[in-house]
């Protein structure tokens, strides 16, 4: 009976360091991730981006079921400007990469006012390139979505959403990369409740302005794009707020307001590392458009509602991804790589078993969820079976999420741009084409050359990894 009640005693004790772990986590209020246990900073950190993955992922649920509402076109429409502006902001992911990669560094040799200066630049840097960017999308709108294959009729249709989705790529290439320098200080809370405020005001107003809402009319597509752009901006600012008052880890006071060209350059060549990593997967999503429309709107239609749903049930891993970069950025800066090497390990099997729960999920809800956004029998074939073949992936994906971010924290960008390149140029892209068009298999055999590039990339990953020529990398 006694040794009963003691068993019963630490259980309640246990839950009770979690529940505890859990609001620390939440607060933001633990900075210190180089010592003590591994897994206690895994969670402390993963918890907040998973958290912030989360919302993300609800934003696109709703998106995507208010703007189904208006019909398949409507849903081509977005998702082709959404897959243009992802290739757009892939510059922003890479000075996101970039920032979190030496800020982490900085503050694991614990130099907040050389990371603050760093965060300035980056900051600088990146207004700079969303002016250009977001300029000459919004005025080359059109032919961009002509190259992109859509339709004319279509680019009438969505001309106004266009404008204002291309125009507010400003706010959103800000957002990403100040949240990587939150993310790199191990402020990760910070960046999630920069994505909670934007992404749960976006929500808010996607109803009222997409169907119509008292005195407020219907908008349709354009009161999508009208929410996206209010909320964006309102991310931006609660960032800039927050940074003015001087309550991150990092510092940035009057010296660390000075343009530095040594440390932009320094930042450039990372990003650029970054950009082009994340370039990759996203003009191959442009290609892959391109391919599936190939078999009509139904096909496409069905393939961008499955790839959405599918993405937003891996989120919360790839938030466990970035838990872990940053602390393998932290520990190789505190002279700790075999800390590092334990984390990744052992966030990639927690990522695992997740994914691993998501497929079997998937198994039995694929039907229902798809549903919900479409009525055509065909749309939604097309998305219950890109679903599964993808499901099958998940195993392996766990560990690739884990270990691309670490060695992007690391400094090894290149290297991860390469095994990109490997799945998406040399197996996905040019498989889908034999097996969807070549040989005549249809959207079957593109859904199929897309989980044998996901597999590829996983085995590279965990080849490259083990290799172990991460750890010597300065940044």
């Amino acid at each position: 009976m006694k040794l009963y009640k003691e068993k019963i005693k630490a259980a309640f004790n246990y839950s009770g360091n979690i529940v505890h772990l859990m609001k620390l986590a939440i607060s933001g209020k633990e900075k210190q991730f180089t010592t003590g246990g591994i897994n206690r900073s895994i969670l402390l950190l993963a918890v907040p981006m998973v958290l912030e993955l989360v919302m993300e992922s609800l934003f696109v649920c709703a998106n995507l079921f208010f703007i189904s509402r208006l019909g398949a076109h409507a849903i081509s429409i977005a998702g082709t400007t959404e897959s243009v502006i992802s290739f757009a902001y892939s510059v922003s992911i890479g000075l996101s990469v970039s920032a979190s990669s030496i800020i982490s560094r900085r503050i694991g040799e614990k130099k907040p006012k050389t990371a603050g200066l760093t965060a300035m630049q980056v900051i600088y840097t990146g207004l700079a390139i969303s002016l250009v960017i977001s300029t000459v999308s919004c005025v080359f709108y059109r032919e961009i979505l002509i190259w992109m294959g859509l339709q004319q009729a279509l680019i009438d249709e969505g001309s106004l959403f266009c404008r204002i989705m291309f125009g507010s790529t400003l706010f959103i290439i800000l957002r990403i990369a100040v949240n990587g320098i939150f993310r790199g200080s191990g402020d990760a809370a910070l960046a999630m409740r920069t994505l909670w405020i934007s992404n749960g005001l976006n929500i808010l107003l996607c109803p009222p302005l997409i169907l119509g809402w008292g005195p407020v009319p219907p908008l349709g597509l354009t009161g999508a794009a009208l929410a996206t752009a209010i909320a964006r901006m309102a991310g931006v600012g609660y960032q800039a707020w927050y940074l003015l008052k001087g309550k991150t880890i990092i510092t940035i006071g009057k010296a660390q307001l000075l343009l530095v060209p040594v440390i932009i350059q320094k930042i450039m060549k990372q990003a650029a590392g970054g950009t082009l990593q994340y370039m990759i997967p996203a003009s191959s999503w442009m290609f892959m458009i391109k391919i599936v429309s190939h078999f009509g709107p139904n096909a496409l239609a069905g393939y961008i509602i499955a790839q959405r749903v599918a993405s937003v049930a891996t989120m919360p891993a790839w938030g466990i991804g970035n838990a872990a970069g940053v602390l393998t950025g932290q520990n190789l800066g505190a002279k700790q790589p075999e800390r590092a090497v334990q984390t990744v390990w052992k966030a990639g099997s927690v990522n695992m078993c997740y994914l691993v729960a998501v497929a079997i999920f998937w198994f039995f809800a694929a039907r229902p969820v798809v549903s919900l956004f479409s009525d055509v029998p065909e749309v939604i074939s097309y998305s219950i079976l890109y679903i599964r073949f993808i499901s099958m992936a998940y195993i392996l994906l766990g560990y690739t999420m884990v270990i691309s971010r670490s060695l992007n924290a690391a400094g090894d960008i290149k290297q991860v741009s390469l095994l990109y390149i490997l799945m998406f140029y040399i197996t996905q892209l040019p498989l889908a084409w034999l097996l969807g068009i070549g040989l005549n298999c249809g959207p079957k055999g593109i859904f199929i050359a897309i989980l044998i590039s996901e597999l590829v990339l996983a085995i590279a990953c965990i080849i490259v990894f083990r290799k172990g020529k991460w750890k010597k990398i300065k940044v």
